[in-house]
C-alpha cells in the first residue's frame, strides 16, 4: 500500500478549471462512466487533492464496512481496497490525458464509445 500511496503524491499538476469542466462535458456527451470498484462520486471533476483525501477514506474503511461488503468476486477488504485505488489512479491518469487533449487518451475513450 506504501507504494500505492507513493504514486499518488506523485501525480502531476492538477489541469485549469476550465480544462477539467470542458473535459467533464465532452465525457457525459458521450456517456462515458470509467469502471470503479466503489462508487466516486463527480470523479469527472477531482483534482489530485480528492484523489489523496479518496485514498485515505478507503485505507481507512473498517474491513467490515458494507461499502467493502457488498463488493462480490475479490477475496477479501484488503483486496477491495487496493483494486479500488489501483483502479482508480489507473482511470485519473486517464482523465488527466484528456484533460490536455493527450491524443493516446482520446483514442481509448473513442474506441470505447464512439467506433463500436
Amino acid at each position: 500500500m506504501d507504494e500505492l500511496k507513493a504514486a499518488y503524491e506523485a501525480l502531476g499538476p492538477d489541469a485549469t478549471d476550465e480544462q477539467i469542466n470542458l473535459t467533464a462535458e465532452a465525457l457525459a456527451r458521450r456517456q462515458f462512466m470509467p469502471v470503479l470498484i466503489l462508487s466516486v462520486p463527480n470523479f469527472f471533476q477531482y483534482t489530485k487533492k480528492d484523489m489523496l483525501k479518496e485514498f485515505d477514506r478507503v485505507r481507512k474503511l473498517p474491513d467490515d464496512s458494507e461499502e467493502l461488503k457488498a463488493v462480490i468476486g475479490l477475496s477479501g477488504a484488503a483486496e477491495v481496497k487496493e483494486k479500488h485505488l489501483l483502479t482508480l489512479l489507473n482511470q485519473y491518469e486517464l482523465l488527466c490525458g484528456l484533460r490536455v487533449s493527450d491524443g493516446d487518451a482520446w483514442a481509448v475513450v473513442n474506441e470505447l464509445y464512439e467506433d463500436d
